[in-house]
């Protein structure tokens, strides 16, 4: 988020020209440091809206653990980007949390404000076990006395909890707790305070502090807003549970495959096709299914690893046997892995003629 003002009939939206924070002296864009504080949250808007799914893989990698997307902002405005940032987190296994942009002024604009944002989130995923965070930055807002500030969030808060949406926060400047608003038991902040040399930890009793806006993380050419978890309250509703609604999941059964049973989602290939493959109760029963779902068309190729049935207990074929392949993405899934006990996502894909298939774990995809 940037800390935004607002122009006389124009609301910004997120494409904010930015009041620096007055406190914070300018400096040159900041890049990875062993003595700066972790990236373990980004959060984004629409003028994100650039980034594609290779700089979401590029931030798991190096990282991110979560994003905070922007939804709404006022009563009607909606991120064009977001179903689209939504569905790249998930890609890469990030959590997905969304944030509205306040500029209630009393009670009743704190309930509209707060039914279009919980709109939004719903056209998206149908998960409540996700952080709800109000962006209390607006210019008008400093124009109250904290008490109405405090009373406006409790009723936009009281209105998410009523939908189901328990887990809420108050993003803000530093310079506002305790002077504009309030931090309390259920928002205990994401603050914002951008220090010239950031190190270590600070605001440690919040549930997360914004360090930097201008951050530019190895591969990506573009400063983003960073932040420090200091504790998991963001990590809550990761991909297991996030997953629009626009979308559909397959009906995967809950057990684990029989011994020679195929799994329903399999890609049927005709037999010349499946020169090489090969059956492996060990491989199917070493993984768990975590989610699948459907996702968008992206092309890739490989000639790494190999084509598997969704609980990759057959093998369809090496990919260095189709070199020139155009491969296109149409689902994906998270896999627990019971000997390492982490997690992997594997994309389906279909070669472009319609001939081959098969789900690819997305490293080995480009």
């Amino acid at each position: 988020m940037k800390i935004t003002t607002r122009l006389t009939g124009l609301m910004l939206s997120g494409l904010a020209v930015g009041l620096m924070l007055s406190t914070q002296p300018a400096h040159a864009s900041l890049t990875p440091s062993s003595t700066l504080p972790r990236t373990d949250m980004v959060d984004l808007a629409s003028y994100q809206g650039n980034l594609g799914q290779s700089d979401f893989d590029n931030l798991a990698q190096q990282g991110v653990k979560a994003v905070t997307v922007k939804a709404t902002e006022g009563t009607s405005y909606v991120n064009p980007y977001l179903s689209q940032q939504v569905q790249y987190a998930q890609n890469a296994g990030l959590s997905v949390n969304f944030y509205h942009f306040a500029h209630f002024t009393s009670a009743s604009e704190a309930t509209a404000e707060a039914q279009a944002f919980i709109n939004a989130v719903k056209s998206v995923t149908s998960s409540t076990n996700i952080v709800m965070v109000v962006d209390f930055e607006s210019s008008e807002l400093a124009g109250l006395s904290k008490t109405a500030n405090n009373a406006n969030l409790a009723t936009f808060d009281s209105v998410l909890n009523q939908a189901g949406y328990n887990k809420t926060d108050l993003y803000t400047m530093s310079s506002w707790v305790g002077n504009h608003i309030d931090t309390n038991d259920a928002n205990k902040g994401w603050i914002a305070n951008w220090p010239a040399n950031p190190t270590g930890e600070n605001y440690t009793s919040a549930n997360a502090w914004q360090w930097a806006s201008d951050y530019v993380f190895n591969g990506e050419h573009q400063n983003l807003d960073v932040s420090q978890l200091n504790n998991s309250y963001y990590l809550g509703g990761a991909t297991t549970s996030t997953t629009p609604t626009n979308q559909t999941t397959s009906t995967t059964p809950t057990t684990t495959p029989q011994s020679g049973q195929e799994d329903p989602t399999m890609v049927k290939l005709p037999a010349p096709k499946q020169v090489g493959s090969q059956y492996s109760k060990s491989r199917l029963y070493s993984v768990k299914l975590v989610w699948r779902g459907n996702m968008g068309h992206h092309t890739y190729t490989t000639t790494k690893g190999a084509r598997y049935s969704a609980h990759l207990g057959t093998r369809y074929g090496y990919n260095s046997d189709l070199p020139d392949v155009t491969w296109v993405t149409d689902k994906h899934e998270k896999l627990y892995r019971k000997a390492t006990h982490d997690y992997i996502i594997y994309y389906h894909v279909k070669s472009t003629d319609g001939q081959h298939g098969g789900w690819i774990w997305r490293g080995y995809l480009k």
